[in-house]
């Protein structure tokens, strides 16, 4: 993670005026991206990379083509040594007196355009950004979407045509595959895990070169997700408990609310040596720190080569014995399966594309899914994750159980957020789920609550740590 700068304001500006970088003094949530070179901030709606003054563009082409004369494979490990070599006998060529902060610039520019993908770069290296856009109208300007902000954000960096496709090509390189005007569609997956779409040329984007990039981020943690208001402590902390206690549930929200990161951010709290199995179409949950976690990513069929889709692989993970089965995101068949699993003891977790939990139920309910209430209800917790403004995160969580007498779901409401309010619940006074969990474990339901008074303290603990980490 790239250091955080959030000291006292004083104190930044203090050291970004010694860099006579002087405009970094109206930003907030700065970040080095570049250590001593680049930094970005934020001001209203605008994402703000700042990077040294550009460099004298014929000493620039001079030592670029000094370093590509030398560049060769075997050179990988000794580029900062090749890169101040070219910009030393290119500055000395032109008879350009320099400093370090000369050389150091030449070199930054050097490396962000040889090794890096030019204009983009800096932003390529933010820890926050999760998507990256070039609209094909309007001021060629990219724009960024960011972790805990939930909005779309203007940037300074603006492309040319040409540099929009420079740009492309250099990502088809990396994804192995090949982008031309004849065929101008790219889609593909770079060596870190992002995804890459674009459209080269005029020939199906009409205003030019059009690129998304969908970053694979190393997704925020729980005590994150407190920090910024997507989600309550005591909220949290109930979820937590179900699922260490073997509670299924789903979480539903519409594009852009936050449901994986918050399903990733929710796994990351399962015990370390858990077997946990997760089945994807495209790899977007990440947990390192599960030595026993295993990842299953779905392939549709082509090029010859017979397809392996979601329930296909579900079908796999009976084999595996897994403690938790998730799935990223839930349409069809695959539910069904999983309420299999659920009812064979493997506590499940999945994702829905909707902007209620009701509406998720009547889905389940109909063609071509068609589980019945009862069925339905194995799934005994849902969290309900909106993107309202600049909110992103959690403003409902329900339990689910079933009604025999009447053949249906009930929903009980344990936390709600009203629009610019708290999160706010009571669990150890509305929770059915700590009665049914007590029973199961022979306990007294206060063993429960006092467990769930302790995961309380625990996150808050994280969360705090947290801040001192970026203060």
């Amino acid at each position: 993670m790239k250091q955080i700068f959030r000291r006292k304001r004083q104190e930044v500006i203090e050291k970004k005026e010694k860099k006579k970088i002087t405009e970094i003094k109206d930003l907030e949530e700065i970040i080095e991206l570049v250590e001593g070179v680049a930094w970005r901030g934020i001001k209203g709606h605008k994402y703000i990379v700042i990077e040294p003054a550009p460099p004298d563009q014929e000493v620039f082409q001079k030592a670029k083509e000094y370093v590509l004369s030398k560049l060769s494979f075997e050179d990988l490990d000794k580029l900062q040594k090749l890169y101040e070599w070219g910009s030393k006998r290119a500055l000395k060529d032109f008879k350009k007196k320099f400093d370090d902060s000369t050389l150091n610039s030449l070199i930054y520019y050097l490396r962000r355009d040889i090794e890096g993908l030019g204009k983009l770069e800096p932003i390529m290296k933010d820890p926050y950004v999760e998507d990256v856009t070039l609209p094909a109208r309007g001021g060629r300007r990219l724009f960024v979407y960011l972790a805990g902000r939930g909005d779309w954000l203007e940037t300074n960096i603006e492309l040319s045509e040409e540099e929009a496709r420079q740009i492309v090509l250099k990502l088809a390189e990396r994804v192995g595959k090949q982008v031309s005007l004849a065929a101008p569609r790219l889609e593909g997956k770079l060596p870190d895990g992002s995804r890459v779409h674009a459209l080269y040329g005029p020939a199906v984007s009409e205003g030019g070169t059009t690129l998304t990039i969908r970053k694979f981020v190393v997704r925020p943690r729980i005590e994150q997700l407190i920090l910024w208001g997507a989600v309550s402590v005591e909220a949290a902390a109930y979820l937590w408990l179900l699922a260490e206690h073997g509670v299924s549930g789903f979480i539903v929200g519409e594009t852009g609310s936050g449901k994986t990161t918050f399903l990733n951010a929710l796994l990351s709290l399962l015990p370390r040596f858990a077997h946990i199995v997760t089945v994807e179409d495209t790899p977007e949950i990440y947990l390192p720190n599960h030595k026993n976690w295993t990842s299953l990513i779905g392939q549709p069929p082509g090029m010859g080569v017979k397809g392996m889709e979601i329930p296909d692989l579900l079908r796999d993970v009976l084999r595996m014995r897994p403690d938790y089965v998730v799935v990223g995101e839930s349409r069809g068949a695959e539910v069904r399966l999983l309420v299999q699993f659920i009812h064979i003891g493997h506590t499940s977790f999945t994702t829905f594309h909707a902007s209620t939990i009701e509406g998720v139920i009547s889905r389940l309910k109909g063609d071509p899914i068609n589980l019945t209430e009862e069925q339905i209800a194995d799934f005994k917790v849902a969290a309900l994750l909106r993107k309202e403004g600049n909110f992103r995160g959690v403003v409902r969580i329900s339990e689910l159980s079933y009604d025999s007498t009447a053949d249906e779901v009930i929903l009980r409401d344990i936390f709600t957020r009203k629009r610019q309010a708290e999160l706010i619940g009571d669990p150890i006074k509305n929770s059915h789920l700590f009665i049914e969990i007590a029973a199961k474990e022979g306990v007294p339901r206060s063993v429960i609550v006092k467990e769930y008074m302790d995961k309380i303290d625990e996150l808050k603990k994280r969360a705090e740590r947290a801040k001192r980490e970026v203060s």
